[in-house]
Formats: C-alpha cells, sequence, structure tokens
C-alpha cells in the first residue's frame, strides 16, 4: 500500500512540475497582432502590436483577433490605453 502511495505522489509531482512549466511558457510568449486598417491597408504598411498569450486568449474568446491571410488582424483600436475596449461586435 506504501509503494503504490509513493507511485501516485511521484506522478502527481511530475504532472505539477510540467503544468507550471507550460504556465511559465505560456507567460513568457508573445503574439504578433497587425492593425487591421484601410489606410495601412493601402500603402502596405501596417502597425503591429505584441501581445500576451493570456491576452491572446482574452481577444480571441470575444472576436477581438481574427486569422487570415497567415496572420493575426486585431479588430480592436489597440491605440487607446486607458479602460475597456469596446466589443467590435
Amino acid at each position: 500500500m506504501k509503494r503504490n502511495n509513493i507511485v501516485q505522489k511521484t506522478i502527481a509531482g511530475i504532472l505539477l512540475l510540467v503544468a507550471v512549466a507550460m504556465l511559465a511558457m505560456g507567460a513568457m510568449r508573445s503574439h504578433t497582432v497587425y492593425d487591421d486598417d484601410e489606410v495601412a491597408a493601402e500603402f502596405g504598411i501596417f502597425t503591429h502590436h505584441a501581445i500576451s498569450d493570456a491576452q491572446m486568449v482574452i481577444d480571441t474568446t470575444f472576436t477581438g483577433v481574427t486569422y487570415r491571410d497567415e496572420k493575426l488582424w486585431s479588430t480592436y483600436d489597440r491605440s487607446e490605453k486607458a479602460g475597456k475596449r469596446a466589443c467590435p461586435t
């Protein structure tokens, strides 16, 4: 019975370390998101922002980021820093 308990605690510890490692990797990762601007599209020069993995999850949940042409495009006006951004829908 003790051996079974030791195996379970070892597996739980390994899974905990893997989970913490995945959270750390997600915290360090960032994504490049381009602004979807008509004037910029005309000239072919797009501004972009680096957003965290956590912000990416929030933005994609509320359709703040779309994926097209193999790039991530923002539907929010990211130049507004203060306050909560309005939902684009």
